[in-house]
């Protein structure tokens, strides 16, 4: 028996050699434990020696030979040490192009007999190997055969950037989304249906997790449930990645019986910050469904977007998109401006967020350039947000629906939706007053007396109409904090001339 030799060549680098002797010790006596240990050995060395995708004829041979050799399973050693090369190995085949799915398979059917330690830092990093080999449609079976019930509660967390950030999102959370992605585009329902459960489960012991619940939703449309639970799954997500355009793209989906909610989620889309070539897709959705609705300049324009993109991509233009350039609507739409209007921030932001009351609210200040605005939306409640998100613009004694996501203790404001009222706010913090321009003697100060009382004009307000003591005047008055007498008191945002009648 030569496994001390063996040993000995291996550590002074002869691997060769020492890969000579133990196969011929081992093809004297194959049931002797201590050959086929010196072999597994040499092996491995073998293995470490072609880790790379161009020598992966050699690296599967390798492994068949290991799995031939039919190591016991308390050979702990060896299984934790073959983890190493076959992650390198894994690891360059995904970073090489035009990779053969089979080269994975290959890899899989030699692998799936091992002993594995399980769970362990190697069994993990095995998975994590093959993770990275995003193209894989075999992932979803490697993960049944990998066990999710191995997993550590390390792999629960985010590995740590070279930088020091942290990575986006956990192993965990990567494995679920993987086979996620996989049942989507197999259309199997009766497997999306029995992992659907599982991903929801993920999503309800680790909410930090933000796709558990997007995908959900995504495996719901795909398995022909119920759409209602498709949309109570994805929203959540959405709430945290609305400026997305793909999420929008989602619930355009999940709401295309509802036709007022589907084109509002394809508007708020193509609205979203993003180059604008991801967005062909839905230029071609907003095509046919403007067709449908008969607004065929609306359908042109967004038609011609999506040939100009392709263009600048130099990408080719569908058959379909081909065929309607051709079709009479387009022809007649030419040099017609598009007239189709909706609110779509509204409709969006009224079912993303329809758990969250809206609170009235009345502008009391307006920065155009920085698109901020101070708005009073109660008795000594005062704050500032930034509007350019949810309205195109605001003016000072607009009446506001708002969302208050929280408050900060300076006043800024982080809402979730925004839209201005069609009538205007009457509360204990705003009012509708009639009365006539009058001043103090020296002329500086102006004030509306409207019977026994008399509200504050703003300097810049008052120079700006150019006011005349006697003259009649309705106004909006708003209990406000003046920062320089740092006290509240009534004011008025807004005048009208020769308007003598209340709203509300």
């Amino acid at each position: 028996m030569a496994f001390k030799e063996v040993m000995s060549l291996r550590k002074n680098g002869q691997i060769e050699e020492a890969y000579k002797m133990a196969i011929f010790d081992y093809n004297q006596n194959q049931n002797d434990e201590w050959a086929k240990r010196a072999l597994s050995w040499c092996i491995y060395d073998e293995l470490k020696s072609n880790e790379s995708y161009s020598n992966r004829e050699t690296f599967i041979s390798k492994l068949s030979e290991l799995k031939a050799l039919d190591m016991p399973e308390d050979e702990t050693m060896i299984w934790n040490n073959i983890v190493w090369p076959i992650n390198a190995f894994v690891r360059d085949c995904s970073k090489s192009k035009n990779v053969s799915e089979e080269i994975y398979g290959k890899l899989f059917d030699c692998i799936k007999e091992f002993h594995f330690v399980k769970p362990s830092l190697e069994y993990s990093v095995l998975l994590k190997a093959f993770l990275s080999a995003k193209e894989w449609k075999g992932i979803y079976v490697f993960c049944e055969w990998w066990g999710f019930e191995n997993f550590r509660e390390e792999d629960y967390e985010c590995d740590k950037l070279p930088d020091g950030k942290n990575m986006p999102i956990s192993m965990v959370e990567s494995a679920y989304l993987a086979c996620a992605k996989v049942l989507i585009n197999s259309k199997d329902k009766e497997a999306i249906s029995a992992f659907i459960p599982k991903l929801q489960q993920l999503a309800e012991k680790y909410p930090q997790m933000q796709y558990p619940n997007y995908y959900v939703g995504k495996l719901l449309l795909a398995s022909g449930s119920d759409k209602q639970e498709a949309i109570t799954a994805i929203l959540p997500f959405a709430r945290k990645k609305q400026s997305e355009f793909w999420v929008w793209q989602l619930l355009a989906e999940a709401f295309e019986e509802d036709n007022e909610k589907y084109m509002a989620c394809l508007l708020r889309a193509v609205h979203c910050p993003t180059q604008e070539s991801f967005l062909v897709r839905i230029y071609l959705l907003l095509v046919n469904a403007l067709k449908q609705l008969q607004y065929y300049a609306d359908a042109r324009f967004y038609l011609d977007k999506y040939i100009q993109v392709k263009r600048d991509t130099q990408t080719k233009v569908s058959n379909e998109a081909q065929n309607m350039l051709k079709e009479a609507w387009y022809v007649e739409a030419d040099g017609q401006n598009p007239t189709y209007d909706l609110d779509y921030m509204t409709i969006t932001n009224d079912f993303l967020f329809k758990d969250v009351p809206e609170t009235d609210a009345v502008v009391s200040f307006v920065n155009k350039d920085k698109k901020m605005a101070t708005i009073v939306y109660g008795q000594y409640l005062e704050g500032y947000f930034k509007f350019d998100r949810f309205v195109n613009k605001l003016t000072v004694g607009d009446s506001i629906k708002i969302r208050i996501h929280e408050v900060s203790s300076e006043g800024f404001m982080k809402v979730f939706s925004v839209r201005v009222s069609d009538t205007q706010l009457l509360s204990d913090y705003c009012k509708s007053e009639i009365g006539t321009i009058t001043t103090n003697s020296a002329h500086s100060v102006y004030f509306l007396k409207s019977g026994n009382e008399s509200f504050y004009i703003p300097s810049n307000i008052a120079d700006k109409m150019h006011l005349v003591v006697g003259e009649p005047m309705s106004a909006i008055v708003l209990y406000t904090y003046n920062k320089k007498k740092e006290q509240w008191g009534w004011s008025c945002v807004k005048l009208n001339r020769h308007k003598f009648s209340y709203r509300g």
